[in-house]
């Protein structure tokens, strides 16, 4: 029987076809192994990048929430100043490492100027600064400090509002001289300045009015 020359180009390539290994080369696995690192990486680098945004506007939320707590605090101080109260307000600038770490200083009875209404029903002294965490920490929060009138300061309870303070400074003003001055003596200036510095860069600053202060203007 004779064969073709055609017909036998055509076994022999159908031979050819059958005899191919099949999967994927060396070189095609290298490159899928590589073009699916690369797709995981910049996934990562994705799902970090919105995990740390993420991250930092909840501290910056935090952080706000934290503020807002403290300056409601502060006007609810000014504000409790009675016209009644003899004592007003005394404020000491100190300067640390050429950082100010002022002092605010005010007599409450319990409420909110003392944190509490549990407490007996009697003087307190209270101050607002900052100070160390601890006596060998460089780290500083902000808080109060109170204790009952005619005790030891030594005696005083300390009382966080707002952790890793950097810095804080009061300033008062006095209509009389146009000026805002760095300490207060037993007053009520009409208007209180309070910066606070959390990080480097510049401070959350505020003035607050001074309720009583105005109304004996008006007197």
């Amino acid at each position: 029987m004779l064969i073709q020359p055609g017909a036998s180009v055509r076994v022999s390539s159908a031979v050819l076809l059958k005899r191919r290994p099949a999967g994927f080369t060396l070189l095609e696995i290298m490159v899928g192994v590589g073009v699916l690192g690369m797709l995981l990486i910049s996934m990562y680098q994705l799902v970090g990048t919105q995990l740390l945004a993420l991250q930092t506007t909840r501290e910056t939320q935090v952080e706000a929430v934290a503020m807002q707590g403290l300056v409601r605090y502060v006007q609810g101080v000014l504000a409790g100043l009675s016209l009644k109260q003899e004592e007003g307000l005394r404020g000491v600038h100190h300067v640390y490492g050429r950082v100010p770490a002022d002092e605010l200083h005010w007599t409450s009875r319990p409420g909110m100027g003392l944190l509490t209404s549990a407490a007996a029903d009697e003087d307190y002294l209270v101050t607002l600064t900052i100070q160390p965490r601890t006596s060998t920490s460089r780290r500083q929060d902000l808080g109060i400090r109170r204790w009952l009138k005619g005790e030891l300061e030594t005696s005083y309870e300390w009382i966080t509002l707002l952790p890793d303070i950097v810095a804080l400074e009061f300033a008062y003003y006095d209509p009389t001289l146009d000026l805002w001055l760095e300490e207060c003596r037993n007053a009520r200036p009409p208007l209180v300045r309070m910066k606070v510095w959390r990080r480097e860069g510049d401070p959350f600053e505020i003035v607050l009015p001074v309720p009583s202060a105005r109304i004996r203007q008006l007197q």
